[in-house]
């Protein structure tokens, strides 16, 4: 016969349980609330936003995705909850004399989960917009006195007591706690041993090879002045090692166009963006054309392919470039709004585990999703995911210096600060280098670097707003040759006549059977990132099905006669993107921005990414400042005025020569050299020398503009 207060005592429990999961429920309500706030602050108007990107959730990825994130987020909050009811029933069997007073131990350990989460995130993430970070009294008092410290402490021995006191309370525990003991310490060991045997076996597996492995790491928005090659303040340590040590530097290396899913396309495939149809950010797949890319190469040789980058928010790289396997955070619009809706407390206490690479695929190590991103989690990332088979392709693009140049740690004092955003990037700098230093070190732990070609890139550069560097023409020359107009001096993708935006860092080295020649390291002759494509090809004994728009950069390295001579010789081309108003003067407020740019672009409901608006694509394109180059000279072609009704025609001399303004092409005879950029420049972009179509009006979306 059962007891006859048993089925009370499970009532009262299950009772228990379910107020447990409702408390939990209410830090995920506190969290939402405060969410809601900030991006209540983001748009007057999410209905018309909505609409006007074509947002759909019933049939789409974007539902699929919201769904497993609300369901994972109710879930995630309610183990919370039970792990406190389970801590509380602990507490009352460890300290009998507490047994009739488990409500209030429920509620003492709830209370003492929520200071924990509250105060860590706080502590954590500084630049989380929930929990208890904002009021001013509260976050000096977390900084000052490590408090989370202090409670991680006091709450670890607070439970270690407790689980100590209750399995020596319990009889049928205290006789099974050293068999559990031992099957956990056994445990460990075997993961250890299988982990280091996989290692030593992967390390086997990549020396077996004679074909080299092509890798290539970009670092996204690197300025190449921000690169010190052992001269500079000392930013990149790691790469001036690696440049030091054998690389083949390119300094006059330039990206066809300063954005980054563009300018990566270019350095897949070879080819500038007027031949693959890459013209913009988040263009849609449709609009390109057929090429194949060196992964796509390298495969078809027998080659394994690997692509990873924590950002996707606006370059969509994914297999159909040519990759075995592909790691990145979630593509599309999940990104977008799943991973600003997941800045809650609790979920950013998690981010950075396994936990979060199941429940929240959208914001586990997405340099986007800077409140909870750290850069060893996305390099932890990686060495579960390399397998380090030969031959083997590897790209991997790290974005830590892209805006906004802050991440899940307080700022770090580097110098002083000469404006905010150039003392932001120069933190985002070092971090980046520290990244790329771990990056390289894992390669080298998994044997990839026995037999290997190993690109160090930039996919573009960055300008910061400087006026006595990040633009080739400054006060009366920029005034009479421009009519006026400014010149951005911020972003990416803005100005052809902003060096700091084009011009990328490009250095290749050789490891082991792969070691390139010694002599030369250092290269000034004028090369494009479209000629990376065509150097791996040409290093590793491939063949390609086409050919490339750029040249093998081999007989620069080898110095073979007249190779030098021949480069210079040619013109490169480079192009900005799309650009708003507001980013074309610096103001990166993301309210405002994302009521000048949403109208631009629209889901995808097949694919749940977002793309630009097709019927806007023209305008997109005549909008773009156009510009070929020399070793000495910048001839751009500039959309004039608000009209758009005629190019403006600005030749720049990259040595400090005074600028010249071209309403007509200059005569061959006098200026045979700017004759040729002028034609090159023609012959390249074809009819978009045109003089540009009538704009196209932009559909409003609804927000406000203040």
């Amino acid at each position: 016969m059962s007891h006859p207060g048993a089925p009370v005592r499970w009532k009262q429990r299950m009772a228990e349980a379910g107020l447990a999961v409702v408390l939990g429920w209410v830090l995920l309500a506190f969290g939402v609330w405060q969410s809601f706030g900030a991006m209540d602050n983001l748009s007057a108007d999410w209905p018309a936003l909505i609409a006007s990107m074509g947002l759909k959730l019933e049939g789409t990825p974007l539902g699929r995705a919201a769904v497993w994130f609300a369901v994972n987020l109710l879930l995630l909050h309610a183990a919370f909850g039970l792990m406190c009811w389970a801590l509380a029933l602990c507490t009352a069997v460890a300290i009998p004399r507490l047994a009739h007073r488990r409500f209030r131990l429920l509620l003492a350990w709830v209370a003492a989960g929520f200071a924990w989460v509250l105060v860590g995130n706080a502590s954590e993430f500084p630049f989380s917009t929930t929990g208890i970070s904002g009021p001013l009294f509260v976050q000096p008092l977390v900084d000052r006195f490590r408090l989370f410290d202090f409670l991680s402490f006091a709450l670890a021995l607070a439970i270690l007591f407790v689980l100590i006191r209750a399995v020596q309370a319990v009889p049928s525990l205290r006789r099974h706690a050293p068999r559990a003991g031992l099957f956990c310490l056994l445990a460990a060991v075997a993961w250890v041993t299988l982990h280091f045997s996989r290692l030593s076996a992967a390390h086997l597996e990549a020396a077996g090879s004679d074909r080299p492995n092509i890798i290539l790491i970009g670092i996204d928005s690197l300025r190449t002045d921000a690169v010190g090659g052992g001269e500079g303040l000392g930013l990149t340590p790691n790469i001036d090692a690696f440049l030091r040590d054998g690389a083949h530097r390119f300094h006059d290396a330039i990206t066809p166009m300063g954005r980054t899913f563009p300018s990566w396309t270019s350095i897949l495939s070879g080819r500038y963006p007027t031949t693959t149809g890459a013209r913009e950010n988040l263009i849609s797949f449709t609009e390109l054309k057929e090429f194949d890319t060196v992964a796509e190469i390298a495969r078809g040789a027998g080659y394994r392919t690997f692509f990873a980058t924590d950002e996707v928010r606006f370059s969509n790289i994914d297999e159909s470039f040519g990759f075995d396997q592909v790691v990145t955070p979630t593509i599309g619009a999940a990104d977008f709004l799943l991973g600003k809706a997941n800045d809650l407390p609790l979920p950013n206490m998690i981010s950075n585990t396994w936990v979060a690479r199941v429940l929240f695929p959208a914001t586990y190590s997405n340099r986007a999703a800077a409140v909870t991103y750290r850069p060893e989690t996305f390099v932890k990332w990686l060495d579960d995911e390399i397998e380090p088979a030969e031959p083997a392709l590897v790209a991997v693009h790290l974005a830590l210096p892209h805006n906004p140049y802050n991440w899940a740690e307080p700022e770090n004092k580097v110098f002083a600060r000469i404006s905010e955003r150039a003392y932001q990037y120069a933190n985002s700098v070092i971090a980046a280098d520290a990244q790329f230093g771990n990056v390289l070190a894992l390669l080298e732990r998994k044997g990839m670097l026995r037999n290997a070609v190993v690109v160090l890139l930039s996919d573009h550069g960055e300008a910061l707003g400087i006026p006595a560097s990040d633009t080739l023409l400054r006060g009366e020359d920029a005034r009479e040759v421009m009519d006026g107009e400014k010149i951005s001096l911020w972003g990416h993708g803005t100005s052809v006549l902003s060096m700091h935006q084009f011009q990328t860092l490009l250095a290749i080295r050789g490891y082991g059977a792969a070691e390139l020649p010694a002599y030369g390291r250092e290269h000034d002759t004028p090369v494009s990132m479209v000629d990376i494509a065509p150097t791996l090809v040409d290093l590793a004994g491939l063949k390609a099905k086409a050919p490339f728009d750029g040249w093998s950069l081999r007989p620069l390295i080898e110095s073979q006669a007249e190779a030098s001579a021949r480069f210079t010789a040619r013109p490169r081309f480079t192009e900005t993107g799309f650009r708003t108003r507001l980013i074309m003067e610096g103001d990166f407020d993301e309210r405002r921005v994302l009521g000048e740019a949403a109208a631009f672009f629209i889901m995808n409901p097949v694919t749940g990414r977002f793309e630009v608006r097709e019927d806007l694509i023209p305008r997109l394109i005549s909008d773009k400042e156009r510009a070929a180059l020399s070793q000495n000279w910048l001839l751009a072609a500039i959309p004039a005025g608000e009209k758009q009704d005629h190019q403006k025609y600005v030749l720049v001399s990259r040595h400090g020569l005074a600028p010249k303004r071209f309403e007509s092409p200059p005569d061959a005879s006098a200026d045979p050299e700017i004759r040729s950029l002028w034609q090159a420049l023609a012959d390249h972009y074809g009819r978009e020398m045109l003089p540009p179509a009538p704009r196209q009006p932009v559909p409003p979306v609804g927000l406000a503009s203040n």
